[in-house]
């Protein structure tokens, strides 16, 4: 049976309190309608190319904006980034590129350009050197071409002040554009632990220590101990798989409930979820037919 080597490093290297990463995400830019004429139009009146200023906030990790374009003056388009964002990303769960796939932003119908500048930079993009012999500088990251919606995440860039230019390469049609902007920060909370916690964790090792020996009644007594002391999610998770193995299905169901309960509250669930299910694994490669294992991953799959 593999034991929680990693979990248990992590409790002793961090004896005397906990850390917790906290993460919220932020709305720089209010979803907003832009309309650009097009290029020859623009010499008439109106403009072909306008900017957004974006003041990323203290502890940003990432920042995304997402766009969409209609033809002509009309066509405000309801983006919700901030909600998509702050859905998939807020808590302590680990950033993940595939999410960026599950935000969805509606069709556009106009293609425009996005550039991603320095103060320097836009300024000179506003005054078209592009158009005057000159050129301007971007960051490839944040910049996209001859697009009609897209969300774009940029990760390089996290601090202090920049630009999105936006342009329409157009020279004879007008667009609209709908576009939000929206930042997620972190932020390390330590908390110290008290001596009921730090008691728990000590009974919740000698437990795991009896489990890896075979003695699983003894594991469980241990945790036991540990859930009089100070109540933790791995702590309940190692006894909810000591009574599996020893066939009391019905009472590890009620304690990986409370496990998960447990876990859901206190700091890095994802990896401690990740772990639970690591060892159930570990016990089913051994019993391929423990009865209640199958069930309790399910549960844990819900989270």
């Amino acid at each position: 049976m593999k034991k929680f080597s990693t979990l248990m490093l992590f409790l002793l290297v961090y004896s005397g309190f906990t850390q917790e990463v906290k993460r919220e995400s932020h709305q720089i830019i209010e979803p907003r309608s832009i309309y650009l004429n097009g290029g020859m139009r623009s010499n008439f009146g109106g403009k072909s190319r306008t900017y957004l200023k974006i003041d990323l906030p203290p502890n940003t990790v990432q920042w995304y904006y997402s766009f969409s374009t209609s033809k002509g003056k009309s066509g405000v388009k309801n983006l919700n980034l901030a909600l998509q964002v702050s859905s998939l990303f807020s808590g302590s769960g680990a950033i993940t590129s595939t999410a960026l796939s599950s935000i969805k932003v509606p069709s556009g119908s106009g293609s425009i350009d996005v550039y991603l500048c320095d103060r320097e930079n836009i300024d000179l993009f506003y005054d078209k050197a592009d158009r005057k012999g000159s050129t301007f500088y971007h960051i490839m990251e944040g910049t996209v071409e001859n697009t009609k919606q897209a969300v774009v995440q940029i990760n390089d860039v996290k601090t202090n002040t920049w630009y999105l230019g936006l342009k329409n390469p157009s020279s004879l049609d007008g667009i609209n554009i709908s576009i939000e902007v929206v930042a997620i920060t972190e932020k390390v909370i330590i908390e110290t632990k008290s001596q009921e916690q730090e008691k728990a964790e000590l009974y919740g090792n000698l437990g795991w220590a009896q489990f890896e020996n075979g003695n699983y009644l003894k594991c469980i007594a241990y945790c036991d101990k540990a859930n009089a002391a100070y109540k933790l999610g791995w702590v309940n998770a190692n006894k909810g798989l000591a009574q599996l193995i020893i066939g009391q299905e019905d009472m590890a169901t009620e304690t990986y409930i409370n496990a998960i309960s447990l876990i859901k509250k206190q700091p890095n669930p994802d990896y401690i979820f990740k772990e639970v299910v690591k060892d159930i694994d570990n016990a089913l490669k051994v019993n391929p037919e423990l009865k209640g294992a199958q069930e309790i991953k399910k549960i844990i799959g819900w989270q």
